[in-house]
């Protein structure tokens, strides 16, 4: 979207509003120099209500075409882990909303329209890209010959445990035992459970297996 400026505007005044949107670093100073006109011309524009709603305007034009941006250097920032990036980000996609008392509160735009512009004082500050912060590859996990061997026995173990843990459920159920109750056992629980069992095959005349 572009800024149409008034016709009767002359081409000091417009080429004096485009460097100080295109470039804020410049003084008041240089602008008057380059537009051909004195540093008191500039600051009367700049009390000027439509010079100064054009500045806005062509200055939205131009933050809008930043942003991008700016945003996705907030957004690596926020990847990163930077906690106020994330929150800034969350906040200008509308996931974040944050209260702001505005009673008896002058806007940024309103206070610059009722203040002067000092000739040391830039319009606004610049926008900081911030780096891009460096990728570390995560290092592999290195199992050694003794780590799978230690693993593998472990394996092994718990494998056997479980047939054995089935056994006994089936003898179980082959005399009518009920089955422990779910959770874990202590050993002399699990013992008296077995010898119950053992005692009933007995008792049927059923071989152990």
């Amino acid at each position: 979207m572009s800024v149409t400026l008034p016709v009767k505007w002359k081409p000091e005044k417009s080429l004096a509003i485009d460097m100080l949107v295109s470039s804020p670093e410049t003084s008041i100073q240089e602008v008057a120099d380059k537009a051909g006109v004195t540093k008191a011309t500039i600051h009367n524009w700049l009390k000027d209500p439509e010079f100064v709603e054009i500045f806005y305007q062509k200055y939205m034009v131009t933050f809008g075409s930043r942003l991008p941006t700016v945003l996705n250097s907030m957004v690596r920032e926020a990847e990163a882990g930077n906690v106020q990036a994330g929150r800034l980000v969350l906040e200008h996609s509308g996931k974040l909303i944050k209260r702001v008392e505005v009673n008896n509160h002058k806007s940024p735009f309103e206070k610059f329209l009722n203040t002067q512009v000092p000739e040391d004082v830039d319009i606004y500050d610049e926008v900081e890209i911030l780096p891009q912060r460096p990728i570390v590859p995560e290092k592999p996990v290195v199992i050694t010959p003794q780590q799978e061997k230690r693993e593998l026995k472990k394996n092994l173990k718990k494998n056997e445990k479980r047939r054995e843990a089935r056994k006994w459920r089936a003898r179980a159920d082959a005399v009518g035992i009920s089955r422990p109750e779910k959770g874990r056992q202590t050993p002399a629980q699990r013992k008296a459970w077995q010898d119950k069992i053992e005692r009933k095959e007995k008792a049927l005349g059923i071989e152990s297996f």
